[in-house]
């Protein structure tokens, strides 16, 4: 039984990544998301962040704690991969510009293809990259169903326009029914307390992560929420793709996906929270950061 919910969420992260970026196209013209990459410097930090800081708290936090060595690789691939998915989803929710987190998110996803194959096995002994696996699966899941919703939206206005809601709906219910299969299919594996020992270590990271990258927001609010999110909320579909391919057994791949979930969880409230203004809880007490207005 187990399995068949382990199937069911495989076949689901597909369906969520595909329709939640084919809804970002849809609802993006392709001028807004040229005029975020103007932003260069905002988008260097979190390239710096996401793919070097990032891994090195992991890798830091893997040294102290004392884990498994499957799972101390599945929590550095998940560190090392960036540019998530799930990030319109938390942006959404966090009532911020959906296409300033797809700019970011696909800069983190080209990023990721260039940095993983060459930190991976110097950081993870014995592991094996499958470069054109994870160029091919990023770009067919990713870069290309957003690249087609912006076409449309560009082209066949009335098109988007009748089809964007029913693409948003299924990204929901994908995304909900991907959390209940893989809490479900993955019950028996959660009387391992060495696993949980690995989920912790994961997710204090996912909390360090998310106060790094908001405080790379120079100031401004929907860069610092954007910022956070995009920094705490790892690219999934990239770390299972490497620990399929570089492990026999699942381990690696299961403290993934459950760091991950859990991790949803958190940043799902935070999202929430931060839309109601409750940004308080991640500045620095006694800073005192001037208003700028809007950038």
């Amino acid at each position: 039984m187990y399995e068949v919910f382990r199937q069911v969420s495989g076949v689901l992260v597909t369906v969520f990544v595909v329709s939640s970026l084919f809804n970002v196209g849809l609802t993006q013209k392709p001028s807004n998301f040229v005029a975020h990459l103007r932003n260069w410097h905002f988008l260097v930090r979190m390239v710096l962040v996401n793919l070097v800081l990032v891994p090195a708290v992991m890798v830091l936090a893997v040294t102290v704690v004392d884990l498994a060595p499957i799972y101390e690789a599945g929590l550095v691939i998940f560190g090392l991969s960036a540019g998530a998915p799930f990030l319109i989803a938390l942006t959404r929710e966090s009532n911020q510009d959906k296409s300033l987190a797809a700019t970011v998110m696909t800069v983190l996803i080209l990023g990721t293809v260039v940095i993983m194959p060459i930190l991976l096995p110097r950081l993870v002994e014995g592991v094996i990259v499958d470069v054109w696996a994870i160029i091919t699966a990023l770009l067919t899941q990713l870069i290309l169903p957003m690249v087609m919703g912006m076409v449309i939206r560009q082209f066949l206005v009335p098109l988007a326009a009748a089809v964007q809601p029913w693409v948003a709906r299924i990204s929901s219910i994908a995304l909900y029914g991907l959390l209940g299969t893989i809490i479900i299919g993955h019950l028996p594996d959660m009387s391992d307390a060495g696993l949980w020992k690995a989920i912790a270590t994961g997710l204090v990271v996912i909390l360090i992560s998310l106060f790094i990258g908001y405080m790379m927001g120079d100031g401004f609010s929907h860069l610092k929420i954007v910022g956070g999110l995009a920094t705490a909320q790892r690219n999934t579909a990239a770390a299972m793709i490497v620990a399929s391919k570089s492990f026999s057994e699942p381990g690696a791949i299961v403290v993934v996906t459950l760091v991950n979930t859990l991790g949803l969880v958190v940043l799902m409230a935070a999202a929430r929270a931060m839309s109601r203004d409750a940004e308080v809880l991640l500045t620095p007490i006694g800073a005192d950061i001037p208003e700028r207005g809007s950038k």
